[in-house]
């Protein structure tokens, strides 16, 4: 259920002609969405720090578990993007992965300049664990379903993925996401300066 200091942000005074945009049905959808996404890290996060492991950490192995065997390998530039990581930040990360035996990461042999990050048994392992964990309450959630309906359930889900993805493209499209990541640690370094540098961008548009 949406909570009201939500619905009254997003549809103000709405009446029958002036059907509210997006549907109502569909912020439910998102809200309901975004709650389960949370959950779901709380959940990662507990199983991440009984194997020694951050969130963090735990969603970089995934990003590497989850890439099929026809799928091109993972390269830190493709995992800093999927999880809007610093490349500072991921090198650090992917060292304490390596030497923990989570994952392995190798120069291409025909382009020096290519890092390739793989899993390994220890990794594979970690993420089966997890699934194994999550499995027990999602066989009892859909107990009453056959392989037929978890089939359409998967569907949707990854409809939304597709759909998620989608915004995460628009973001990166505009630029507006470094423009204000930017903004915000500077923000947080010097408010003073940062208040001033706004008052004069608005001035100037």
């Amino acid at each position: 259920m949406l909570p009201e200091h939500l619905r009254t942000q997003l549809f103000p005074e709405q009446t029958a002609a002036n059907a509210p945009s997006p549907r109502l049905s569909i912020v439910e959808l998102i809200h309901a969405n975004q709650v389960q996404t949370m959950v779901s890290r709380t959940a990662a996060a507990q199983f991440a720090h009984t194997h020694g492991l951050n969130l963090i950490d735990f969603h970089v192995v995934q990003s590497v578990i989850a890439l099929g065997d026809d799928q091109e390998t993972a390269t830190p530039g493709y995992i800093a993007r999927g999880l809007s990581l610093s490349a500072s930040t991921l090198t650090s990360i992917l060292e304490r992965l390596v030497r923990a035996g989570y994952l392995i990461r190798e120069r291409d042999s025909a382009d020096r300049r290519r890092i390739s990050i793989y899993h390994t048994d220890k990794s594979a392992q970690l993420m089966a664990d997890f699934y194994r964990q999550l499995a027990a309450q999602y066989e009892a959630a859909f107990e009453p379903a056959d392989d037929s309906e978890v089939q359409t359930h998967t569907a949707f889900v990854c409809e939304l993925g597709a759909a998620n993805q989608r915004v995460v493209d628009e973001f990166e499209k505009s630029g507006e996401n470094l423009r204000s990541a930017t903004q915000g640690r500077a923000a947080l370094a010097d408010p003073q300066a940062s208040a001033e540098q706004l008052a004069h961008d608005q001035a100037a548009s």
